[in-house]
């Protein structure tokens, strides 16, 4: 008898090509891409602690602003917390966050946040006791957790004015400067509960190069250093005087008012720190040395690529903003963060498959700084299923020129239309579009799904030759798909399937034969795997959105 998992011919694949090269027109487009560009301005009111819906971010606004020439995706919320220095945050507090970041969501956007228990000098303590922060702190961890997400960045506020470590008035954390070893212990023990009580996925940002160095020593990062749960591969770095005089207020260590930090060794620390950590924050006047050279527009893009700049505050300062020339602003709009561009694609015969090259550049001012998959989609152009395939890259690591070559096989005769597709690693994010990255090229992006189209075919043939095992002869369709799936096999017998989350969790299991229908409208969002279980079929991957 028959093994029942082989089939009665032998399929041989081989691909219906010799070689075809793609290239792509760049696009002069400002892009609403996530996690980068120019960032907005919101703080709390008074009444955000005591009254539901006070102040919230609406979901409407969030939208005009996406919507804008300007393409904004990110949103500094300023969460102040001046009703609580002495008291546990409230709960109305705690729901009011929760209510921001689902609108956040919706609106596809992420935050940089951060806390601070005061938005004006006063000889008054700025902040309160070290236990009572820390208190603080662990109130927040399950909602950072529960929105790790949508959060970009958590920003080291907490002490002194405007959650700047500067003003304090405060024994236990030392002030203007005059900071003893103990007291920078201190604020390294609040660091260190933001790094424990902050999801990993998210960075920590310090207003200073020389509070990271005091804390944390000199050692800088590298490729294999970098991305790693430490506190040094977590902490970058947020500037709130960007271009001005006294080293950027302070930011970094100058002899004099004017004189420039470029070159000095806080500056270059800086620089080497924020290849692979985020840079954001905000100009606060016009430097009033030399002419106000530095804040001009060549170099303030001059020091933005110098220092790797993800965010800037569109709100703040005005006098900065209104000097620059529209072609200033307009650059600095689309090079913010990363910008990619699709240079060209070659697809060869490759065995049963297709070997493809892409070559891709990073035109931005800095790499992208959190982790993303990067997906081959393959669509098959007569019934629209679609494979993906991980491709083996870090987009981490995409700093200027990239060149990257796999071989990829569909598994399947057909013919296929080819995409890139790079979503959010959290898989809440993966359904939904917006939170995937566009290349900056013109006829290349589909809305509708979030991938970028190759504009390029392949098609895989077979030809029947004696038998070989029942391998890869499962499909599902549609996908991506929110109500059922379709289950299509090469045999009429059943087989039982496995649906596994992401996670490696057993969430629906079934006998099916060809065509049957299974009812997904009860699973979350993400990305599923469906295996076999006898092992008569690989594991195909399936999206729920």
């Amino acid at each position: 008898m028959k093994n029942r998992y082989l089939i009665p011919f032998l399929l041989l694949f081989h691909t219906q090509l010799s070689g075809q090269t793609v290239s792509y027109a760049e696009s002069s487009e400002i892009i609403a891409n996530p996690e980068r560009g120019l960032q907005k301005y919101s703080i709390t009111s008074p009444g955000y602690s005591t009254t539901a819906g006070a102040s919230n971010l609406p979901v409407e606004t969030l939208n005009s602003w996406k919507n804008s020439a300007d393409k904004v995706t990110v949103v500094f919320r300023y969460f102040l917390l001046n009703g609580f220095m002495d008291a546990d945050i409230s709960s109305t507090y705690l729901d009011n966050m929760q209510t921001d970041f689902n609108n956040i969501r919706t609106a596809g956007f992420k935050a940089i946040i951060r806390f601070s228990y005061s938005n004006a000098q006063g000889s008054g303590a700025q902040q309160p006791s070290k236990a009572q922060i820390l208190q603080h702190i662990s109130q927040l961890a399950p909602i950072m957790a529960a929105n790790k997400d949508v959060i970009l960045t958590h920003q080291a506020g907490f002490i002194g004015t405007w959650g700047e470590w500067y003003y304090t008035n405060s024994a236990e954390f030392g002030t203007s400067g005059a900071i003893s070893a103990a007291q920078m212990a201190n604020r390294k023990e609040i660091i260190d509960a933001m790094l424990a009580a902050t999801p990993a996925e998210i960075p920590i940002q310090v207003r200073y190069p020389g509070l990271k160095i005091a804390m944390y020593g000199t050692t800088r990062l590298t490729p294999s250093t970098a991305y790693k749960n430490t506190a040094g591969a977590r902490i970058g770095f947020f500037n709130d005087a960007f271009l001005n005089n006294w080293g950027d207020m302070g930011t970094y260590a100058v002899s004099s008012e004017c004189a420039n930090p470029a070159g000095t060794s806080h500056y270059s620390y800086l620089s080497d720190e924020t290849r692979y950590l985020p840079m954001t924050g905000e100009t606060n006047g016009i430097n009033p040395c030399n002419g106000g050279l530095r804040t001009k527009g060549p170099n303030a893009i001059h020091e933005m690529d110098a220092t790797n700049w993800t965010t800037l505050n569109r709100d703040y300062h005005s006098a900065f903003w209104n000097q620059l020339s529209s072609d200033d602003y307009t650059e600095i709009l689309k090079r913010l963060g990363y910008r990619l561009v699709l240079n060209s694609s070659t697809v060869t015969s490759a065995g049963p498959g297709f070997e493809l090259t892409l070559n891709i550049t990073n035109t931005g001012f800095a790499r992208i700084f959190k982790e993303r998959p990067v997906f081959l989609v393959m669509k098959n152009t007569s019934t629209n299923t679609v494979t993906t395939q991980l491709i083996n890259t870090d987009i981490r690591t995409w700093e200027t020129s990239v060149s990257i070559t796999q071989s990829f096989n569909p598994g399947l005769a057909g013919t296929y239309k080819l995409y890139l597709w790079i979503p959010d690693k959290e898989l809440a994010l993966q359904a939904i579009p917006g939170y995937s990255i566009q290349f900056a090229n013109t006829g290349t992006w589909e809305m509708s799904t979030g991938y970028n189209d190759l504009l390029q075919t392949v098609s895989i043939l077979s030809t029947k030759t004696g038998d070989i095992p029942n391998r890869k002869r499962l499909t599902v369709f549609p996908n991506p798909s929110s109500k059922f799936i379709t289950i299509r096999l090469v045999s009429s017998e059943k087989e039982c399937i496995q649906i596994y989350s992401s996670a490696g969790k057993l969430v629906k299991e079934s006998a099916v034969a060809n065509n049957d229908t299974i009812d997904i409208s009860g699973l979350s969002k993400g990305v599923y795997v469906i295996r076999s279980g006898n092992k008569a079929f690989p594991e195909q991957k399936f999206i729920v959105q």
